[in-house]
């Protein structure tokens, strides 16, 4: 399951924060603005995802389409 990988991957098992981001980026209107939300402000949080590049091009791919 992607949401558990995610969790455990790039937020660091930590659940309230993956169900933050979710609803912040429900919330935004346009990719260009969800994926600065992430590359800006969410990822530097998490040691920029060092070695979890997979995840986290899964983690976009579905972002992307949400707004296809």
């Amino acid at each position: 399951n992607d949401k558990l990988a995610f969790i455990k991957h790039l937020f660091e098992g930590e659940n309230e924060d993956y169900d933050r981001v979710i609803s912040q980026i429900n919330t935004i209107g346009s990719l260009p603005e969800a994926k600065s939300l992430i590359l800006e402000m969410v990822k530097p949080d998490y040691n920029n995802w060092v070695g979890k590049e997979d995840y986290e091009e899964r983690f976009l791919q579905l972002i992307e389409g949400k707004f296809n």
